[in-house]
Protein backbone atom coordinates (compact mmCIF):
# COMPACT_ATOMS: atom_id res chain seq x y z
CA UNK A 1 0.00 0.00 0.00
CA UNK A 2 1.73 3.57 -0.76
CA UNK A 3 1.35 6.42 1.77
CA UNK A 4 -1.37 8.16 -0.35
CA UNK A 5 -3.68 4.97 0.05
CA UNK A 6 -2.68 4.74 4.12
CA UNK A 7 -3.01 8.32 4.48
CA UNK A 8 -6.48 8.01 2.81
CA UNK A 9 -7.33 5.01 5.17
CA UNK A 10 -6.49 6.29 8.31
CA UNK A 11 -8.24 9.67 7.37
CA UNK A 12 -11.53 7.71 6.36
CA UNK A 13 -11.36 6.06 9.76
CA UNK A 14 -10.55 9.17 11.88
CA UNK A 15 -13.83 10.57 10.33
CA UNK A 16 -15.63 7.69 10.71
CA UNK A 17 -14.88 6.56 14.06
CA UNK A 18 -14.90 10.72 15.12
CA UNK A 19 -18.69 10.81 13.71
CA UNK A 20 -19.60 7.76 15.58
CA UNK A 21 -18.19 9.18 18.77
CA UNK A 22 -19.72 12.31 18.50
CA UNK A 23 -23.24 10.98 17.47
CA UNK A 24 -23.26 8.65 20.89
CA UNK A 25 -22.14 11.02 22.76
CA UNK A 26 -24.71 13.78 21.30
CA UNK A 27 -27.51 10.86 21.52
CA UNK A 28 -26.46 10.18 25.48
CA UNK A 29 -26.97 14.35 26.20
CA UNK A 30 -30.21 13.98 23.98
CA UNK A 31 -31.29 11.10 26.19
CA UNK A 32 -30.89 12.25 29.27
CA UNK A 33 -32.49 15.99 28.35
CA UNK A 34 -35.65 13.87 27.08
CA UNK A 35 -35.21 12.05 30.77
CA UNK A 36 -35.12 15.42 32.50
CA UNK A 37 -38.07 16.39 30.76
CA UNK A 38 -40.16 13.24 31.47
CA UNK A 39 -39.30 13.56 34.61
CA UNK A 40 -41.27 17.55 34.41
CA UNK A 41 -44.02 16.10 33.14
CA UNK A 42 -45.28 12.98 35.97
CA UNK A 43 -47.47 10.41 34.75
CA UNK A 44 -46.83 11.84 31.12
CA UNK A 45 -46.88 9.41 28.57
CA UNK A 46 -43.53 9.87 26.03
CA UNK A 47 -43.65 9.11 23.20
CA UNK A 48 -41.23 9.09 19.34
CA UNK A 49 -42.84 8.74 16.08
CA UNK A 50 -39.54 8.53 13.52
CA UNK A 51 -39.90 9.40 10.11
CA UNK A 52 -36.98 11.17 8.61
CA UNK A 53 -37.39 11.25 5.26
CA UNK A 54 -38.40 11.94 2.65
CA UNK A 55 -40.30 15.15 2.04
CA UNK A 56 -43.36 13.08 0.02
CA UNK A 57 -43.24 10.64 2.52
CA UNK A 58 -43.58 12.88 5.47
CA UNK A 59 -46.30 14.48 4.02
CA UNK A 60 -48.25 11.27 3.21
CA UNK A 61 -48.04 9.91 6.45
CA UNK A 62 -49.56 13.08 8.39
CA UNK A 63 -52.83 11.55 9.22
CA UNK A 64 -51.02 8.68 11.52
CA UNK A 65 -49.76 12.20 13.46
CA UNK A 66 -53.54 13.04 14.40
CA UNK A 67 -54.19 9.23 15.05
CA UNK A 68 -51.27 8.75 17.32
CA UNK A 69 -52.88 11.87 19.13
CA UNK A 70 -55.87 9.86 19.29
CA UNK A 71 -54.46 6.82 20.75
CA UNK A 72 -51.93 8.87 23.13
CA UNK A 73 -54.60 12.12 23.97
CA UNK A 74 -51.93 13.27 26.65
CA UNK A 75 -48.65 11.85 25.52
CA UNK A 76 -45.93 13.75 25.18
CA UNK A 77 -45.15 13.45 21.11
CA UNK A 78 -42.27 13.83 19.96
CA UNK A 79 -41.09 13.68 16.39
CA UNK A 80 -37.53 12.84 14.82
CA UNK A 81 -37.02 14.28 11.72
CA UNK A 82 -33.87 15.02 9.20
CA UNK A 83 -33.24 18.68 9.79
CA UNK A 84 -33.92 20.03 6.35
CA UNK A 85 -37.29 18.35 7.03
CA UNK A 86 -37.85 20.02 9.88
CA UNK A 87 -40.13 22.89 9.00
CA UNK A 88 -43.32 19.95 7.76
CA UNK A 89 -43.52 18.99 11.41
CA UNK A 90 -42.53 21.62 13.53
CA UNK A 91 -46.15 23.57 12.58
CA UNK A 92 -48.11 20.47 13.09
CA UNK A 93 -50.62 20.93 16.39
CA UNK A 94 -50.78 17.52 16.74
CA UNK A 95 -46.86 16.50 17.67
CA UNK A 96 -45.70 18.39 20.99
CA UNK A 97 -41.58 18.52 19.72
CA UNK A 98 -39.45 17.90 16.76
CA UNK A 99 -35.96 16.31 16.88
CA UNK A 100 -34.10 17.25 14.28
CA UNK A 101 -31.68 14.37 14.17
CA UNK A 102 -28.21 14.29 12.88
CA UNK A 103 -27.68 10.64 12.70
CA UNK A 104 -28.92 7.73 12.65
CA UNK A 105 -26.65 6.65 15.35
CA UNK A 106 -27.47 9.36 17.60
CA UNK A 107 -31.11 8.16 17.29
CA UNK A 108 -30.67 4.71 18.21
CA UNK A 109 -28.89 5.92 21.24
CA UNK A 110 -31.61 7.89 22.25
CA UNK A 111 -33.93 5.28 21.75
CA UNK A 112 -31.72 2.23 23.74
CA UNK A 113 -32.09 4.52 26.80
CA UNK A 114 -35.20 3.26 27.07
CA UNK A 115 -37.24 7.15 27.66
CA UNK A 116 -39.21 6.88 25.37
CA UNK A 117 -42.65 4.85 26.76
CA UNK A 118 -43.92 4.51 22.98
CA UNK A 119 -41.90 4.20 19.35
CA UNK A 120 -43.70 4.50 16.40
CA UNK A 121 -40.77 3.65 13.54
CA UNK A 122 -42.56 5.13 10.12
CA UNK A 123 -40.12 3.65 8.05
CA UNK A 124 -37.90 0.51 7.41
CA UNK A 125 -34.47 -0.50 6.93
CA UNK A 126 -33.51 1.89 4.12
CA UNK A 127 -34.01 4.54 5.24
CA UNK A 128 -32.44 3.86 8.75
CA UNK A 129 -29.50 3.85 6.95
CA UNK A 130 -26.23 6.83 7.87
CA UNK A 131 -23.01 6.72 4.96
CA UNK A 132 -20.91 8.19 7.60
CA UNK A 133 -21.32 5.32 9.97
CA UNK A 134 -21.72 2.64 7.14
CA UNK A 135 -24.29 1.10 9.48
CA UNK A 136 -28.10 0.23 8.85
CA UNK A 137 -30.91 0.03 11.76
CA UNK A 138 -33.19 -2.07 11.69
CA UNK A 139 -36.95 -1.58 12.42
CA UNK A 140 -38.31 -5.01 14.42
CA UNK A 141 -41.65 -4.26 13.34
CA UNK A 142 -41.03 -3.53 9.53
CA UNK A 143 -38.38 -6.75 9.83
CA UNK A 144 -40.92 -9.21 11.43
CA UNK A 145 -43.37 -7.97 8.62
CA UNK A 146 -41.07 -8.33 5.83
CA UNK A 147 -41.71 -4.90 4.51
CA UNK A 148 -38.47 -3.29 2.73
CA UNK A 149 -37.53 -1.24 0.02
CA UNK A 150 -37.93 -3.94 -2.32
CA UNK A 151 -41.72 -5.03 -1.81
CA UNK A 152 -42.93 -2.14 0.13
CA UNK A 153 -45.82 -1.46 -2.09
CA UNK A 154 -47.22 -4.73 -2.28
CA UNK A 155 -48.43 -3.55 0.93
CA UNK A 156 -50.59 -0.37 -0.33
CA UNK A 157 -50.02 3.38 -0.34
CA UNK A 158 -47.46 5.00 1.44
CA UNK A 159 -49.61 5.55 4.50
CA UNK A 160 -50.63 1.78 4.79
CA UNK A 161 -47.43 0.77 4.36
CA UNK A 162 -45.53 2.75 7.01
CA UNK A 163 -48.69 2.75 9.50
CA UNK A 164 -48.03 -0.97 9.09
CA UNK A 165 -44.00 -1.14 9.51
CA UNK A 166 -44.90 0.93 13.02
CA UNK A 167 -47.84 -1.79 13.99
CA UNK A 168 -50.34 0.58 13.32
CA UNK A 169 -53.25 -1.62 11.77
CA UNK A 170 -55.95 0.48 12.42
CA UNK A 171 -55.64 3.22 9.87
CA UNK A 172 -57.54 6.46 10.65
CA UNK A 173 -61.00 7.00 8.85
CA UNK A 174 -59.64 10.23 7.39
CA UNK A 175 -56.96 9.04 5.36
CA UNK A 176 -56.41 12.68 3.40
CA UNK A 177 -53.09 14.20 4.12
CA UNK A 178 -52.96 17.88 5.65
CA UNK A 179 -49.73 20.34 5.63
CA UNK A 180 -50.28 23.32 8.19
CA UNK A 181 -49.67 26.67 6.18
CA UNK A 182 -48.93 29.53 8.26
CA UNK A 183 -49.46 33.42 8.22
CA UNK A 184 -45.82 33.62 6.87
CA UNK A 185 -46.04 31.23 4.07
CA UNK A 186 -48.76 33.34 3.04
CA UNK A 187 -47.40 36.17 3.03
CA UNK A 188 -44.24 34.62 0.92
CA UNK A 189 -46.45 33.63 -1.72
CA UNK A 190 -48.10 37.35 -1.74
CA UNK A 191 -44.50 38.83 -2.32
CA UNK A 192 -44.47 36.79 -5.06
CA UNK A 193 -46.76 38.13 -7.28
CA UNK A 194 -47.78 35.50 -8.68
CA UNK A 195 -50.43 35.30 -11.70
CA UNK A 196 -54.06 35.19 -11.47
CA UNK A 197 -53.89 31.74 -13.37
CA UNK A 198 -51.46 29.56 -13.05
CA UNK A 199 -49.98 25.75 -13.40
CA UNK A 200 -47.27 24.43 -11.41
CA UNK A 201 -45.16 21.97 -12.47
CA UNK A 202 -42.47 19.69 -11.05
CA UNK A 203 -40.27 17.72 -13.64
CA UNK A 204 -37.01 16.35 -11.42
CA UNK A 205 -37.61 14.19 -8.83
CA UNK A 206 -34.97 12.63 -6.33
CA UNK A 207 -34.58 9.71 -8.08
CA UNK A 208 -34.15 9.29 -11.50
CA UNK A 209 -36.19 6.14 -12.86
CA UNK A 210 -38.78 8.51 -11.70
CA UNK A 211 -38.14 11.69 -14.26
CA UNK A 212 -39.80 12.00 -17.97
CA UNK A 213 -37.31 13.64 -20.33
CA UNK A 214 -36.10 17.01 -20.17
CA UNK A 215 -36.86 17.52 -23.95
CA UNK A 216 -40.90 16.37 -23.54
CA UNK A 217 -41.37 18.60 -20.60
CA UNK A 218 -40.12 21.59 -22.76
CA UNK A 219 -42.55 20.38 -25.72
CA UNK A 220 -45.44 20.30 -22.77
CA UNK A 221 -44.53 24.04 -22.31
CA UNK A 222 -44.21 25.35 -25.35
CA UNK A 223 -47.28 23.37 -25.70
CA UNK A 224 -49.11 24.84 -22.55
CA UNK A 225 -48.23 28.21 -23.29
CA UNK A 226 -49.55 28.34 -27.14
CA UNK A 227 -52.80 27.09 -26.56
CA UNK A 228 -54.11 27.77 -22.94
CA UNK A 229 -54.36 31.35 -21.49
CA UNK A 230 -52.30 30.05 -18.56
CA UNK A 231 -49.27 31.21 -16.98
CA UNK A 232 -46.57 28.33 -16.11
CA UNK A 233 -44.84 28.62 -12.31
CA UNK A 234 -42.27 25.66 -11.83
CA UNK A 235 -41.29 25.02 -9.00
CA UNK A 236 -38.57 22.28 -6.85
CA UNK A 237 -35.05 22.28 -6.30
CA UNK A 238 -33.57 23.08 -9.74
CA UNK A 239 -34.69 23.46 -12.92
CA UNK A 240 -33.10 22.45 -16.39
CA UNK A 241 -35.86 23.41 -18.87
CA UNK A 242 -34.03 26.56 -19.90
CA UNK A 243 -37.16 28.35 -20.91
CA UNK A 244 -37.91 32.07 -21.52
CA UNK A 245 -41.18 33.36 -21.77
CA UNK A 246 -43.13 36.13 -20.28
CA UNK A 247 -45.77 33.47 -18.83
CA UNK A 248 -43.27 31.29 -17.23
CA UNK A 249 -41.68 31.67 -14.11
CA UNK A 250 -38.87 29.54 -12.25
CA UNK A 251 -39.21 29.19 -8.44
CA UNK A 252 -36.79 26.40 -8.58
CA UNK A 253 -34.47 26.56 -5.07
CA UNK A 254 -36.16 29.96 -4.39
CA UNK A 255 -38.90 28.99 -1.41
CA UNK A 256 -39.46 26.74 0.85
CA UNK A 257 -41.58 23.54 1.29
CA UNK A 258 -44.02 24.12 2.83
CA UNK A 259 -44.19 27.94 0.57
CA UNK A 260 -44.20 25.48 -2.07
CA UNK A 261 -47.01 23.92 -0.64
CA UNK A 262 -49.08 27.06 -0.55
CA UNK A 263 -47.69 27.97 -4.10
CA UNK A 264 -49.67 25.39 -5.16
CA UNK A 265 -52.32 25.49 -3.51
CA UNK A 266 -53.13 28.44 -5.06
CA UNK A 267 -52.86 26.77 -8.48
CA UNK A 268 -55.10 25.74 -11.17
CA UNK A 269 -53.52 22.42 -11.82
CA UNK A 270 -50.29 20.98 -10.71
CA UNK A 271 -48.41 18.66 -13.27
CA UNK A 272 -45.76 16.77 -12.13
CA UNK A 273 -43.99 13.30 -11.28
CA UNK A 274 -44.50 10.99 -8.75
CA UNK A 275 -42.06 13.28 -6.13
CA UNK A 276 -42.63 15.01 -2.68
CA UNK A 277 -44.51 18.64 -4.48
CA UNK A 278 -46.96 15.82 -5.64
CA UNK A 279 -48.08 15.04 -2.17
CA UNK A 280 -48.25 18.65 -1.38
CA UNK A 281 -50.98 19.15 -3.77
CA UNK A 282 -52.92 16.64 -2.57
CA UNK A 283 -52.61 18.02 0.95
CA UNK A 284 -53.44 21.54 -0.43
CA UNK A 285 -56.02 19.75 -2.55
CA UNK A 286 -55.19 21.13 -5.56
CA UNK A 287 -56.16 18.85 -8.99
CA UNK A 288 -52.71 16.71 -10.11
CA UNK A 289 -51.97 15.28 -13.39
CA UNK A 290 -49.41 12.67 -11.81
CA UNK A 291 -46.42 10.86 -14.58
CA UNK A 292 -45.68 7.69 -13.49
CA UNK A 293 -44.54 4.52 -14.46
CA UNK A 294 -43.03 1.36 -13.75
CA UNK A 295 -40.52 1.69 -10.53
CA UNK A 296 -38.54 -1.41 -9.77
CA UNK A 297 -40.95 -4.38 -9.75
CA UNK A 298 -43.76 -2.18 -9.45
CA UNK A 299 -45.60 -2.08 -12.36
CA UNK A 300 -48.66 -0.13 -11.25
CA UNK A 301 -48.76 1.46 -8.02
CA UNK A 302 -50.30 4.46 -5.91
CA UNK A 303 -48.35 5.73 -3.66
CA UNK A 304 -50.84 8.28 -2.29
CA UNK A 305 -54.35 8.27 0.19
CA UNK A 306 -56.62 10.73 0.49
CA UNK A 307 -58.51 12.60 -2.98
CA UNK A 308 -55.10 11.42 -5.30
CA UNK A 309 -55.75 8.02 -3.80
CA UNK A 310 -59.15 7.64 -4.72
CA UNK A 311 -58.51 8.91 -8.30
CA UNK A 312 -61.31 12.04 -7.36
CA UNK A 313 -58.73 14.59 -7.51
CA UNK A 314 -56.03 13.80 -10.15
CA UNK A 315 -55.61 12.20 -13.49
CA UNK A 316 -52.66 9.70 -13.33
CA UNK A 317 -50.80 9.02 -16.66
CA UNK A 318 -48.87 5.50 -17.07
CA UNK A 319 -48.50 3.15 -20.06
CA UNK A 320 -48.40 -0.13 -18.67
CA UNK A 321 -45.08 -2.01 -17.92
CA UNK A 322 -43.02 1.23 -19.09
CA UNK A 323 -41.18 3.58 -16.91
CA UNK A 324 -42.24 6.94 -16.53
CA UNK A 325 -39.17 8.13 -18.91
CA UNK A 326 -40.77 5.58 -21.35
CA UNK A 327 -44.24 7.45 -21.17
CA UNK A 328 -45.60 9.00 -24.38
CA UNK A 329 -45.83 12.68 -24.97
CA UNK A 330 -49.23 12.44 -27.03
CA UNK A 331 -50.20 10.04 -23.75
CA UNK A 332 -49.99 13.06 -21.55
CA UNK A 333 -51.19 15.63 -23.78
CA UNK A 334 -54.16 14.09 -24.48
CA UNK A 335 -55.10 12.97 -20.58
CA UNK A 336 -54.24 17.12 -20.12
CA UNK A 337 -56.85 17.50 -22.68
CA UNK A 338 -59.26 15.54 -20.95
CA UNK A 339 -59.15 17.49 -17.51
CA UNK A 340 -57.83 20.93 -18.27
CA UNK A 341 -61.54 22.20 -18.82
CA UNK A 342 -62.63 20.65 -16.17
CA UNK A 343 -60.58 21.93 -13.67
CA UNK A 344 -61.26 25.20 -14.85
CA UNK A 345 -64.76 25.46 -14.35
CA UNK A 346 -64.30 23.91 -10.76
Amino acid sequence: MGIKSLVDLWRHRYNKYTHIFQARWSGIRQAARFHRGKKSRPGRELVAVIRTEHFGDIVAVEPLSRHIREKHPDAHIVWFVKPVFKELVEVNPHVDEVFAETCVTQRQQILSSGVFDKVYELQFRNNNHCPKCQAFYDNPIAVKRNINVDNYFNYGNLLEVFGRAAGIDDLPEDTRPKVYLQDRHREKADSLNLPNEYIVIHCQSNFSPKDWPVENWRRLCDWLLEYFPYSIVEVGLNSNLGIEHPRYLNLTGKISILETAEVIRRATLFIGLDSGPAHLANATDTYGVILMGRLGDFDSYNPYSGRFGSGENCTIVREHGKPCAQLSYTRVVNSIKDILPTVVTR
